[in-house]
């Protein structure tokens, strides 16, 4: 059976969800999947110390953390710093590669743990998928086979870091299918069925700048939409919305949901923490988006990407988030005989039918939009180009 060893890591939850999306692809094509973290399991407790810094980082210096990534972006790809860096997971990697024999690797991470392999040893076909729409010189070195782009532009932003011998390739960010596949109209269990709402995508980990006063704004702007929270994982932002919800009428917490597409595929606009995934998933399902208070660094750039290609609007403080909140009121379908209030976030009008994000016609018309604008189905295409090359391999 042929084996697949997908290297990820546990900074945020982007990285897990991609080689979640990519193992049920794998597996329905009866290809073992193998998903290691290779920080945690060569030394659990410095991996957990980086997290932290990463997660204290991000909440509370983010100014901090985003000149780091600026700074290191447009390093060599030989910089001494990766491969003090990749000291950090090389030896379960390498162990992982003995143990294993993985046909193939995938590193959704970036990370210079495979770097030190030498061309001349036998080795495994080696890919690496980047996850957000962003550039980062760490992502790259010497002994990657592929490169899985998640759009043309990022591909061409990339072409100087790219070793001559490595193949480059634009598949899009894998996600999982219900994202791509559409949603009924039904009701679940947790969201009903035909209530217009605006989303707060906070992401796994639940961190969410100025959460109050932003839910605030859409209730005002939006009166007729109930908002709901997305808090990921964490318990004292679902209490804080809770508390908010006695105040604020029609503002409703949600602990971690696994149907997050079925969400999205029925919201009339979300507000997003601008992760990759979060950004993917949102465009695949042609939900209109507002990125807010994007922190530097990735999360900046992916923002940057959506605005750019037109598929929302980035507001980096609360003045922002109420003019762009203003744009969208401009937007609103006042027709009657319409199922609900239809909101836009300032795509092009050009790019799907005007009538793109009526409720309960996302189906028709909204699943357009990600194709329209050169976002793919980043799992589908990846694990059908690994079998093609693997296949090739083995009739030369």
């Amino acid at each position: 059976m042929t084996r697949v060893l997908l290297l990820t890591a546990s900074f945020g939850d982007g990285h897990k969800l991609v080689a979640k999306a990519l193992s049920d692809e794998f597996r329905a094509r009866n290809v073992e999947t193998v998903e290691l973290d290779g920080f945690r399991s060569t030394n659990a407790y410095l991996s957990k110390w980086n997290e932290f810094i990463y997660e204290w980082t991000t909440r509370y210096t983010p100014a901090v953390y985003g000149a780091s990534y600026r700074w290191t972006a447009r390093l060599k790809t030989e910089s001494p710093l990766w491969n003090i860096l990749g000291n950090m997971s090389k030896a379960a990697v390498l162990e992982a590669l003995d143990r294993v024999q993985p046909d193939a690797v995938l590193q959704l991470f970036p990370d210079h743990s495979l770097a030190s392999l030498r061309r001349l040893d036998h080795k495994p076909y080696i890919g690496v998928v980047i996850t957000d729409y962003s550039v980062h010189s760490r992502w790259f070195h010497k002994n990657v086979d592929t490169y899985f782009f998640p759009h043309e532009v990022v591909a061409n932003q990339a072409k100087p870091f790219v070793h001559p011998e490595s193949t480059s390739v634009v598949s899009g960010i894998p996600i999982r299918r219900e994202f791509w596949q559409g949603s009924s109209d039904d009701s679940s269990p947790d969201r009903p069925a035909s209530q217009p709402y605006i989303l707060f995508a906070a992401g796994g980990r639940g961190v969410f700048a100025d959460l109050s006063t932003a839910i605030e704004s859409v209730r005002e702007a939006f009166p007729n939409h109930t908002v709901y929270v997305m808090c990921g994982r964490n318990e004292k932002m679902l209490a804080r919305v809770q508390q908010l919800g006695k105040r604020v009428d029609d503002v409703i917490g949600l602990p971690f949901v696994n149907n997050v597409a079925d969400w999205l595929w029925h919201a009339d606009l979300a507000i997003i923490k601008s992760g990759g995934v979060t950004v993917t998933e949102c465009l695949a399902t042609g939900c209109p988006v507002i990125a807010y208070r994007p922190q530097p660094g990735q999360e900046l750039d992916n923002a940057h990407f959506v605005r750019d290609i037109g598929a929302g609007t980035v507001a980096r403080n609360a003045s922002e988030l109420k003019m762009a909140l203003h744009q969208c009121q401009t937007r609103v379908a006042t027709n009657a005989d319409k199922p609900s209030t239809t909101v836009s976030s300032g795509i092009d009008s050009s790019a799907i039918d005007d009538n793109r994000f009526n409720h309960g016609t996302m189906d028709r018309n909204r699943s357009s939009f990600g194709h329209i604008q050169g976002i793919q189905n980043g799992a589908i295409n990846i694990v059908d180009y690994v079998l093609r090359q693997l296949a090739e391999a083995q009739h030369r």
